[in-house]
């Protein structure tokens, strides 16, 4: 069989659930003390999200650097969205600019000159 790093899972593992179980022989399940709450032990109801992995990954005289940077990127989001945002809609408000001129010109436009010379149809008024 391979060892495709398994057992070295299982060892871990079974150490990890040694180091936290308390065994006494002879007492009753109801009677036997309670393991110690373990800080470091993972529970299963947690929501670990990315960012707590970075900073439980990151040796503690890297948090400085890591709070430094945090900081940093705040505050060039803060400076440089809204110009991006502003960018983007511009371009949005040219290219709809365009699209109504466009429009215009090739349905409004001879409409209104076909009002103008009395060739158009009159739209419907509401009391007919």
């Amino acid at each position: 069989m391979a060892d495709d790093g398994t057992s070295e899972i299982l060892l871990k593992a079974d150490a990890l659930i040694r180091r936290s179980r308390t065994y006494v022989a002879g007492l009753p399940s109801a009677q036997k003390p309670m393991a110690p709450p373990d800080d470091d032990l993972p529970v299963l109801t947690e929501i670990v999200t990315e960012h707590d992995v970075a900073l439980a990954t990151a040796p503690p005289h890297m948090q400085q650097h890591l709070d430094a940077l945090r900081e940093e990127l705040s505050l060039w989001l803060e400076q440089e969205l809204p110009h991006a945002v502003l960018k983007v809609t511009d371009g949005l408000a040219d290219q709809l600019m365009g699209e109504l001129t466009h429009q215009a010109e090739r349905n409004l436009l001879p409409r209104l000159l076909a009002r103008l010379d009395g060739t158009a149809q009159k739209p419907p008024s509401a009391t007919d």
